[in-house]
């Protein structure tokens, strides 16, 4: 064995919006696979209050061969920083780095930070192993290493077709009383087939669509149900994309008898991806809450951005979730190509047209290796360098990275601001939807709920979290 002993790290990323909800999916897999494999290994999620004073103590008293860490562009020079004062203080640990900032970067990652010693691709559960183990870096598909004075690619290793045969995380190794929710999140399928041009994906995991069997999706579920949780989060890039296959999920939780969950789409479904057949059944055994990538309000622009999807279709499909009862959450982009105010106009309008509880309007953020960075790169549109903005820019800020001829870096700001006060004015009327029965305190706490630092603080306090959902549900089931 190459190592025995593997501390798996994930950062804190402080820019994002949300704060640690649920246990990194991504880790969870690694750890299980470890522990398959009979190699001792422990888990710092740093978001749990964990800074780099304290990492360092945990990796002295823990003493791994390697550190591994998952790793997103976002805030990544923040973590090169911490990989370096590992490095600094741990000089004869190896750090392996992994997630959706290696996939991208690849070789450069290493060429940046001379303290990363492997760089692990796209899925990483074989090649980890592969690499504990002790097999030649050569053999090892998948892998960035260093060899004398240059950094080497083994290349693409071939996607994991049998799902099923990766354990699903159980996160013995997660404290999972420290979570914000207790909703477990679920990755059903991998990869993503379609051409969005903004959408990083691809790159991160892969274009091939690979899916688990019903029956080893639902034993998951199973498997947490039996330990007292109810609350899943199915977080898929495309959980619908086999209608047969999500009917008999639905079947089959029938089967088992797990009654009283709560299931959530979070991610964004594709709206030409169910029909109101799916979601009658989806909607029976617990599906609650949908988020719909709508993009843009009109055709034009979601043929610009490649979206392989009619207006008309997703109109259709966004009235269906609503008539249904669904909890249903909208996603659209500011600052497309093409994109003028005017097509800004269509996208309000859509989200203003149906009782949904949210729409969040994103700043367009064009990342390496997809179509958009292609684009804005040779038209020589951006405001701010690459390597600038991909470490603290965010979807959620008004600063746009790049400007076109049919919208300004000032209209673009405009239209962020503009954006966000809608949003505002639909999460308002739907919380006064959701409170009604309280008759005149509908409105009075509709409006200090979509107060800035009363969602912040829903998104990042444990308790304020437990507590209205508490309330909610107590409202709901009086009434």
């Amino acid at each position: 064995m190459r190592f025995n002993r593997i501390l798996l790290v994930f950062p804190e990323y402080k820019h994002t919006q949300f704060g640690a909800t649920h246990p990194p999916v991504g880790l969870g897999y690694l750890s299980e696979i470890l522990k398959v494999n009979n190699i001792v290994h422990e888990v710092v999620d740093m978001r749990l209050g964990c800074d780099l004073k304290g990492l360092k103590q945990k990796i002295q008293k823990f003493n791994p061969d390697a550190v591994a860490i998952s790793m997103m562009t976002l805030m990544h020079k923040e973590t090169y920083g911490i990989i370096e004062e590992i490095k600094k203080s741990f000089s004869n640990i190896k750090i392996i780095v992994g997630g959706p900032h290696i996939s991208t970067f690849r070789e450069r990652a290493l060429e940046q930070c001379k303290s990363i010693d492997f760089g692990v691709t796209r899925e990483g559960e074989i090649t980890l192993i592969e690499l504990c183990q002790g097999l030649d870096y050569e053999k090892i598909k998948g892998l960035i290493f260093r060899k004398n004075d240059e950094v080497v690619y083994t290349g693409e290793r071939e996607f994991i077709l049998d799902l099923d045969s990766i354990p699903f995380p159980k996160y013995e190794k997660f404290d999972l009383k420290k979570y914000i929710t207790e909703e477990i999140a679920i990755l059903t399928s991998r990869g993503c087939p379609y051409s969005c041009i903004y959408c990083p994906v691809k790159t991160a995991i892969g274009r091939k669509f690979r899916v688990r069997s019903p029956k080893n999706v639902v034993k998951e579920i199973q498997y947490w149900y039996e330990n007292g949780r109810r609350s899943f989060g199915i977080v898929d890039d495309n959980f619908m994309m086999i209608k047969e296959r999500v009917l008999n999920i639905c079947s089959e939780i029938e089967n088992q008898s797990l009654t009283k969950l709560e299931l959530r789409c979070p991610n964004g479904i594709r709206a030409d991806q169910y029909d109101h057949e799916l979601l009658s059944k989806m909607k029976k055994i617990g599906f609650e809450y949908l988020a719909i990538g709508v993009e843009a309000g009109n055709n034009k622009i979601l043929e610009n951005i490649k979206k392989g999807e009619k207006i008309e279709v997703i109109k259709k499909a966004i009235e269906d979730a609503c008539n249904l009862g669904y909890e249903v959450i909208l996603f659209f982009l500011v600052g497309s190509p093409g994109e003028t105010w005017m097509d800004i106009e269509d996208s309000v309008k859509v989200a203003l047209a149906y009782p949904v509880f949210d729409a969040k309007f994103y700043n367009l953020i064009p990342f390496p290796d997809t179509e958009l960075f292609t684009l804005v790169s040779e038209k020589k549109y951006f405001i701010r360098n690459p390597d600038d903005y991909l470490n603290d820019a965010s979807h959620w800020d008004v600063n746009p990275v790049f400007a076109t001829p049919e919208l300004s870096f000032e209209q673009r700001v405009n239209a962020l601001k503009y954006t966000n006060k809608i949003r505002k004015r639909i999460r308002k009327n739907a919380m006064e939807r959701k409170l009604k029965k309280l008759g005149f305190m509908s409105k009075f706490l509709a409006n200090i709920f979509v107060l800035d630092f009363v969602q912040y603080q829903l998104l990042h306090n444990w308790f304020l979290r437990k507590l209205s959902t508490s309330i909610f549900r107590r409202i709901n089931k009086k009434h």
